[in-house]
């Protein structure tokens, strides 16, 4: 057992919305326009709640990196400066979002030689002003165990925007939670490196990352991109990249719906989609965008790789590959073999 799995037992661990009383069954229905609003004013109402605080910052961020990608794009848009973009918006989804965030922190699918290098990572990187860490593997690993039901933070019975803002909406830290249950929670991100509030300073901030550090390190990535880029080309690449921040952020939104049928469908295609738990789907887009076949995911979720079948390139996959031949990463978790045995009953 799994100390989240431990910790929900004896106490809820994200805060449950207001919308969800009126669920009915396993699978609430999807809130409605009225009922997500609500929620969304009432999750950044930090003056109400003093523990919302660093959740308004980080959707304060991402409006303006809204603004930038609209100033971007009707005063400094160009053929290059596009380009730049794009590229952006593929590194950030596949290093950050896909390498860092979802195999690491969620799901430790690979381990670093040293710690430092983890700290490379943690204090490089560009979208924590939008999603925290913390915020982002421990939903994660619930939405594993509840998949598309009423519990799951995010997914399609959420609806579209219900699951776009599920961050603000669905997964919110509940601090009223033990101390022990505390302890747990901690335990399962502790591989991350952050530095630890006690049980007093969570209950109070609402964050088990010292906020001091948490607002050090956001700063300084901030300022490593934005001197780097404008190096690259001025303050037309400095929009450029908040507009890929903007867009890498918007795709992963999106993907939480999306990746599971939420546009689509809810049925496996046979020979290319075997998980049977959940409606995560291989799409060839979020799989070239961001490496992630979801469906081959769900199946091996502690899996480095997830690319198993021709034309599955898993971008990603490759990218922990190298870092470990450059002495970075130490081990990693590659689940094609089992794939190979237990769905195509080839060794």
């Amino acid at each position: 057992m799994t100390p989240v799995e431990e910790s929900r037992k004896r106490s809820p661990i994200l805060i449950e919305p207001h919308f969800r009383c009126s669920g009915e069954g396993d699978r609430a229905g999807a809130p409605t326009l009225k009922e997500t609003v609500t929620e969304l004013l009432y999750a950044l109402n930090f003056i109400k709640s003093p523990t919302y605080k660093l959740l308004a910052i980080n959707f304060f961020f991402y409006l303006l990196t809204s603004a930038a990608f609209v100033i971007f794009s009707f005063s400094y848009l160009s053929l290059s400066s596009f380009i730049f973009t794009m590229i952006c918006v593929a590194f950030l989804g596949t290093v950050y979002n896909s390498v860092w965030f979802h195999r690491y922190c969620c799901h430790s699918a690979y381990h670093f030689k040293k710690a430092r290098y983890s700290y490379l990572f943690l204090w490089t990187n560009p979208l924590s002003f939008i999603f925290r860490e913390e915020v982002d593997a421990i939903p994660h690993r619930i939405h594993h165990e509840q998949s598309e039901r009423a519990a799951d933070p995010y997914g399609p019975h959420l609806g579209w925007l219900g699951s776009f803002l599920s961050t603000e909406l669905t997964q919110r830290l509940n601090t009223d939670i033990t101390a022990r249950d505390y302890e747990l929670l901690t335990s399962s991100v502790s591989h991350i490196g952050l530095a630890e509030n006690t049980f007093e300073q969570f209950k109070m901030t609402g964050s088990i990352e010292k906020v001091t550090q948490y607002l050090s390190r956001v700063v300084f990535a901030q300022l490593f991109w934005v001197v780097l880029v404008y190096t690259i080309g001025g303050i037309t690449f400095v929009l450029a990249w908040y507009a890929s921040c903007f867009i890498a952020t918007f795709l992963i939104r999106d993907f939480n719906w999306r990746g599971h049928g939420g546009n689509s469908r809810h049925t496996k295609k046979p020979g290319w989609e075997f998980d049977k738990r959940s409606y995560a789907l291989n799409q060839r887009s979020y799989g070239y965008i961001g490496s992630e076949w979801h469906d081959n995911h769900h199946k091996y979720p502690t899996s480095a790789n997830n690319g198993f079948l021709p034309g599955q390139i898993d971008i990603a996959f490759h990218v922990i590959k190298i870092l470990r031949k450059c002495g970075i990463v130490q081990s990693y978790i590659d689940s094609y073999p089992r794939f190979k045995e237990e769905q195509l009953h080839t060794a």
